[in-house]
């Protein structure tokens, strides 16, 4: 079975990769160790990084009524079809979307898989084949994690958090997209250890892990 990287390394020019703080990377100093980084590097491609701090990829109504600012939905025609485009790209979103309390008869699994459904029918649409697109399961959380947050973040249970990883990988077989298994194989392969003081993101190691499930993702 032909992984992610088989497949584009040295055959992709650019990659783009689009999410929230874990793809953006900024708990993370140097930039060479962030997952998007280590990923690109790999493909032997230039990195087009589009992820954004504290954005979700649905555009449900959140607390106060709106979509919540820069998420994936409204925002991916811009940075993902404009003049930087990647020929491939890597989507990791869901932790936010999962995470979030703020709004339960709004926001929650399906404005997720909605918008995520139409994000890729739009990247296809636009001229992506779906193997040039690697999409990953949520990002593993300690218990701890579901504890802090603001805006809405704190307080969701383990049990719907992880009831959006299945939602990711039934995307991917839909869409024949490639599929990285995040949240498993961090969960497998260090779990806790993977994550920062605060609970939430990955710390250096963690990035290694994410960029090691991106390259090694397969079709389902």
């Amino acid at each position: 079975m032909t992984s992610f990287l088989e497949r584009w390394a040295g055959k992709a020019s650019a990659l783009a990769t689009f999410g929230d703080s874990i793809t953006e990377g900024l708990t993370i100093p140097e930039m060479p160790a962030r997952w998007a980084n280590r990923l690109a590097s790999r493909l032997g491609a230039r990195l087009y990084n589009r992820g954004i701090s504290g954005t979700v990829m649905q555009s449900s109504p959140a607390a106060g009524g709106a979509p919540r600012d820069h998420n994936g939905h409204g925002r991916f025609y811009r940075d993902l079809l404009g003049a930087e485009r990647g020929d491939v790209l890597a989507i990791l979103y869901g932790t936010n979307d999962a995470r979030y309390v703020g709004a339960p008869h709004s926001f929650g699994a399906a404005g997720f898989v909605r918008d995520y459904r139409a994000v890729l029918t739009g990247l296809i649409a636009a001229g992506y084949l779906p193997e040039a697109i690697a999409i990953g399961s949520p990002s593993h959380l300690p218990d701890a994690g579901f504890a802090v947050g603001s805006d809405g973040f704190a307080g969701q249970s383990r049990e719907t958090y992880q009831s959006f990883v299945p939602l990711v990988q039934a995307l991917a077989i839909e869409f024949g997209c490639y599929y990285a298994p995040v949240n498993e194989r961090m969960a497998a392969e260090g779990g806790d250890a993977l994550i920062l003081p605060d609970n939430v993101h990955p710390n250096a190691a963690g990035h290694g892990r994410i960029a090691d499930i991106f390259a090694g993702a397969t079709r389902l």
